[in-house]
């Protein structure tokens, strides 16, 4: 655990510079290519890497039948209070048919926040020796909210009289976690509320300004923000944006998605809504502006919201990606199956499944929950993501790819490069290394041994080129001896990453 004070003053006294949306970027080189490990420094986990299961809270503040799919396709972890409350969990999931058996039961006290898992929960980071810990930030005043400028003042959700009602016993609650699933605890001495993090696992982290704001609120000034991301999350790219709504909690996960190294999944208003022109501004003016960990202007790619009760609107970026599953709120409207769609359209081979909330089709609602919320259960600013946690593989097989661009002249070099970690440190199965390839529209895919450059996590291999004009596919697969085998782009070969050949 790391004494706070003592920790700022020398990350204050180390020579790092940050602003807010910083492209400051540190590298692995090799002579021939550079490409982002971060095995050089703690390296946080994106949302899309291999995960064990998922984090949720019981009493329930998510559908039944979610915690059914959850259970059935990973690993459930399920937050309970005591053994009364543990008793009571694992009745209804008897009678909703989950192996109780394979469910983790993890006992820690409960406060007033503690369905909010994504808010309060820790982020997973990897260690330079490979090691996996639970990085845990501060989460002592919740909810602020704020209106739209960026040094707005906080006005806090819990409050008795004019006293803030702190959530202290949820902050603690990572702790206890941790002990149980067998990882140790990073302390992080700064606030990194979960729902308002994005990562893409390289050294990237987006967020919106009100955290900033947040920090300072709790002692933490800017600069010490970025520092400290830096140090202890190897975070040296932080894109700060303006915040997206006129008053709310402003978490970024209702407003916009990474879906990978390179793509921004951001959400669509009615063109007569409010928001609509706040939302336009932020793509324009700000997220067009910035390039990838690999140098590239972000792909930006947007999905429709529409209105639901009243004027809010339906916040399906708030989704939940785990392994090879999307798993989406659904608002109890039309254009939810647009919704559905379009998530299928965006992630090729993933499984997208939607999850309506309503409230009175609940077998085990509370009473707090039903006051809490009016008919559905999920909220513009507060869905499945929200209240869903991801507890990442301390063993997984890491794969990251630096792509060829869309076109690329076939008398070129055309050399794929993949950044590959096996976190198991059981090293990598000889000769399992592939660049597979195949011209679009045909069946067969060819192989290609990928071979080490001068990092040995660095790989490469040439796509060949057959025809101008064609357009390829291609993925990288990689196996270790402790039996796992992981692709990048991760559902491949349904889905792929692709170029044409000019």
């Amino acid at each position: 655990m790391f004494v706070r004070k003592s920790l700022l003053f020398l990350i204050l006294h180390a020579a790092f510079t940050f602003s807010c949306g910083a492209q400051v970027t540190s590298l692995e080189n090799t002579n021939e290519v550079k490409v982002n490990l971060r095995s050089d420094v703690n390296r946080m986990a994106a949302e899309w890497e291999p995960a064990l299961g998922t984090l949720v809270a019981w009493p329930l503040s998510v559908p039944y039948k979610l915690v059914i799919e959850l259970a059935g396709d990973n690993k459930l972890f399920t937050l309970v209070e005591n053994q009364q409350s543990k008793q009571e969990a694992a009745k209804w999931y008897n009678k909703w048919g989950i192996d109780t058996s394979l469910v983790t039961f993890i006992f820690a006290p409960q406060g007033i926040d503690v369905s909010w898992v994504r808010d309060w929960g820790p982020h997973a980071v990897f260690t330079p020796k490979g090691e996996m810990k639970l990085a845990d930030p501060k989460y002592v005043y919740a909810t602020p909210v704020t209106n739209i400028l960026c040094n707005d003042s906080l006005v806090f959700l819990y409050k008795d009289g004019n006293k803030i009602i702190k959530t202290t016993t949820d902050d603690n609650a990572t702790v206890p976690l941790g002990k149980q699933i067998g990882l140790e605890v990073l302390d992080l001495p700064y606030i990194s509320t979960g729902g308002n993090v994005m990562t893409d696992g390289l050294g990237t982290s987006f967020s919106s300004c009100i955290l900033i704001n947040e920090n300072r609120f709790f002692g933490v000034d800017e600069r010490s923000f970025f520092n400290l991301n830096k140090t202890l999350l190897g975070i040296d790219r932080y894109n700060i944006l303006s915040n997206f709504e006129k008053r709310g909690i402003q978490h970024i996960d209702c407003f916009m998605k990474l879906l990978d190294e390179e793509r921004i999944l951001v959400m669509l208003p009615p063109k007569d809504h409010e928001l609509y022109q706040i939302y336009e501004d932020i793509v324009n003016k700000e997220l067009s502006k910035l390039t990838s960990i690999y140098g590239k202007p972000y792909k930006i790619l947007r999905m429709n919201t529409y209105r639901y009760r009243r004027d809010e609107l339906a916040a399906y970026s708030n989704s939940l990606i785990l392994n090879k599953t999307i798993y989406v709120p659904l608002f109890s409207i039309a254009e939810d199956s647009l919704a559905l769609r379009r998530w299928r359209e965006l992630m090729p081979g993933y499984t997208v499944k939607g999850f309506e909330y309503v409230l009175k089709n609940e077998p085990a609602i509370t009473h707090q929950i039903e006051k809490r919320y009016d008919v559905i259960g999920w909220n513009h600013g507060d869905a499945l993501h929200c209240r869903t946690r991801a507890v990442w593989d301390p063993n997984m097989l890491f794969i990251t790819v630096k792509t060829l661009d869309e076109e690329v002249l076939c008398n070129s070099t055309k050399h794929i490069y993949a950044g590959i970690i096996d976190y198991s440190k059981q090293g990598l199965v000889d000769n399992k290394t592939f660049l597979c390839w195949r011209e679009k529209g045909q069946k067969e895919w060819h192989k290609i041994n990928m071979r080490q450059v001068n990092n040995k996590n660095i790989f490469k291999a040439e796509i060949p080129c057959t025809q101008a004009g064609m357009t390829i596919e291609y993925y990288v697969s990689a196996t270790s001896n402790s039996g796992k085998t992981e692709t990048r782009p991760l559902t491949a070969p349904l889905g792929s990453f692709q170029c044409i050949l000019k």
